[in-house]
C-alpha cells in the first residue's frame, strides 16, 4: 500500500512533547514557527542577535566562500548518493560557494573525529551532523554553535515545512538555553524485524512475542530447531548501546534517561545492573550471536538479509535501506516488523526513537561562511530536495515531503510507531557528561568477554571518575 511521505511524518508529529530524538532533551516539540523557546532558570544563553538583513541568506552575494560539511553519509547508499548530488546541485546554483564534503559513516569513528575537530576553532567544520544532548550542549556553552532561531523566525515558509519529529535535537531549553540550535533532517523508530519463513520453520508465532520473556522463549525454540535468533554486530559498539537503551525504556519508562542523567539512578545501581544481566543472560544462551565482537552492523544486516538469522533489532533506517532492490526477502515481503518487546507491560508504549539526524552550524566568526552554511541547510531541507531523497530512499523525515512511497516494511514500522506514547534517543545523551555515550558503549563490550553485570557498572563509574578527576 502506498502512503504519502507527508502522512508518515505527520503521524510522527502527533507525539508532541514526547519526540526527543537520539540525544535530544525532550523538553519541547513546539516548532519555531509557533514561537521562540523561552528559557528559564539561571545560566541562560540567549540566541545570537542577527539582523534582518543577515538572515536573508538567499540574496547575499557569495564570492570565493569555502565551507566544510561533516556527516555520516555513505556514498554506497542511495541516501549518500542523493547527498552528493544535492551538494553538486547546490554549488551549481551558488557558484560563489565551494563545499568540502567529509564523510565518516562509522558512528564511533565519526564521534571521535568530531570531538577532535570541535576542540579547536581552526579545525571546526562549518556544518556537522549530531544528535543533540550533552555533546552539543558543551559546544553551545563554549559559543561554538550558531543559533538557528533568527533564521527560523525570518523565514516562516521554510520553518512551516518541518513537522515535530526532530525539534528535540535542536532544543536545549532544559539546560536554560533559548532558541533552536540545529536543523533537523530525519527521524527513526526502533523495532524488532523478523523473518517470516524462519519463524514458521521454527514453530514460533510472531503474534505471541509481546514481552522480553516471550522473545527469550522464542529464541530458545528457534535455537533448539537449529535456527540462530540474532547475530548482533557488536564490533560496532552502538549495537549493545541501543539494546541497553531500549531495554531501559521498556523496563522503567523513558524517564529513566533523565534519572540517570541527573544521578538519581546510578549506572552501577540495581536498576542498571538488572539491565546488564538481561543482556548477559541472552548472550550466554547464544541468542544474541556467535561472534559479536568480530562482526559489524553491516555483516549483521547481511546475515539477516540472507536468511541466516531469524531476528534483527534495529531502527527504521533498516526498512529504508531495503529499497535498494537487492534484498530478496524484502522483495518477497518475507520480512516484517514487531514492536520491541516490553519488560514491564506498564511501559510497553515507551520506545527508542524520534529525531535522528540534525545539522549544526559552527560559529567560525566569518559571516560569509555562516550565511553560506545556513543557505546549504535550507537548500538541503527544502521540500524539493527532500522529495528527491524520499523518492529514492523513503524514511521518517523531519520535513513534510509530498511524494508517495511504496515501502511496506516502513509502513509497518510507522503503524507500530503510532502506538507509542513516549520516545527518547540514546540514554547516555541525557547526561551532562559528554563522554557517557562512549563510556557506556565501551563497557557493554565487556559482555562478550565474560564481565559480570556488577563489573560493567563499576567500569562505567570508574571511567566517569577519571573524566571528573
Amino acid at each position: 500500500m502506498k502512503k504519502k511521505i507527508a502522512s508518515v511524518t505527520l503521524a510522527a508529529a502527533l507525539f508532541t512533547s514526547l519526540l526527543a530524538g537520539c540525544g535530544g532533551t525532550g523538553s519541547s516539540s513546539n516548532s519555531p514557527a509557533a514561537s521562540s523557546v523561552a528559557a528559564s532558570g539561571s545560566g541562560t544563553v540567549a540566541a545570537a542577535s542577527v539582523s534582518g538583513a543577515d538572515t536573508d541568506v538567499e540574496n547575499r552575494e557569495y564570492k570565493d566562500v569555502n565551507i566544510t560539511i561533516y556527516t555520516r553519509m555513505d556514498t554506497s547508499t542511495k541516501k549518500g548518493q542523493w547527498f552528493t548530488q544535492m551538494l553538486d546541485d547546490f554549488q551549481k546554483k551558488y557558484p560563489g560557494i565551494k563545499v568540502e564534503n567529509i564523510m565518516t559513516p562509522t558512528e564511533s569513528d565519526y564521534l571521535d573525529a568530531e570531538a577532535v575537530m570541535m576542540s579547536d576553532p581552526s579545525s571546526m567544520p562549518n556544518i556537522f551532523e549530531e544528535y543533540g544532548g550533552s555533546r552539543v550542549l558543551d559546544y553551545i556553552q563554549a559559543g561554538n554553535i550558531v543559533s538557528m532561531q533568527p533564521y527560523f523566525d525570518a523565514d516562516q515558509e521554510w520553518t512551516s515545512t518541518f513537522n515535530n519529529t526532530g525539534w528535540g535535537l535542536a532544543d536545549f531549553s532544559d539546560y536554560g538555553i533559548e532558541g533552536y540550535y540545529g536543523v533537523p533532517q530525519n527521524g527513526y523508530f526502533v523495532t524488532l524485524y523478523y523473518n517470516e519463513d524462519l519463524l514458521k520453520q521454527g514453530g514460533v508465532d510472531p503474534a505471541s512475542i509481546k514481552s522480553w520473556d516471550d522473545l527469550m522463549d522464542a529464541c530458545k525454540t528457534l535455537k533448539s530447531a537449529g535456527i540462530q535468533p540474532f547475530e548482533m554486530g557488536e564490533k560496532d559498539n552502538y549495537r549493545f548501546g541501543h539494546l541497553h537503551t531500549v531495554l531501559n525504556y521498556k523496563t522503567y519508562g523513558c524517564d529513566i534517561a533523565t534519572k540517570l542523567g541527573n544521578d538519581e539512578v546510578s549506572y552501577d545501581g540495581k536498576e542498571e545492573t538488572a539491565i546488564y544481566q538481561m543482556m548477559i543472560d541472552a548472550y550466554n544462551e547464544g541468542y544474541l550471536g556467535t561472534n559479536l565482537l568480530g562482526m559489524d552492523d553491516g555483516q549483521e544486516r547481511e546475515m539477516f538479509n540472507t536468511g541466516k538469522t531469524a531476528f534483527l533489532f534495529m531502527g527504521s533506517w533498516y526498512a529504508s535501506e531495503c529499497e535498494d532492490g537487492t534484498h530478496e526477502l524484502y522483495n518477497n515481503k518475507k520480512i516484517h516488523a514487531l514492536a520491541f518487546p516490553y519488560v514491564n507491560e506498564e511501559y510497553a508504549d515507551n520506545d527508542m526513537g524520534g529525531g535522528n539526524e540534525c545539522y549544526y552550524v559552527a560559529n567560525t566568526g566569518d559571516e560569509d561562511e555562516i550565511a553560506a552554511s545556513v543557505l546549504l541547510l535550507k537548500y538541503m531541507t527544502s521540500v524539493e530536495q527532500v522529495n528527491k531523497l524520499l523518492k529514492e530512499y523513503p524514511e521518517i523525515s523531519c520535513v513534510n515531503g509530498t511524494v508517495e512511497m511504496d515501502n511496506y516494511l516502513l509502513n509497518e514500522v510507522m503503524d507500530i510507531m503510532q502506538n507509542s506514547k513516549e520516545m527518547r534517543g540514546d540514554i547516555e545523551n541525557y547526561d551532562t557528561q559528554q563522554h557517557m555515550i562512549n563510556t557506556v558503549r565501551n563497557a557493554l563490550q565487556g559482555i562478550p568477554t565474560g564481565m559480570t553485570a556488577e563489573e560493567i557498572g563499576k567500569n562505567i563509574i570508574d571511567t566517569s571518575k577519571q573524566y571528573e578527576g
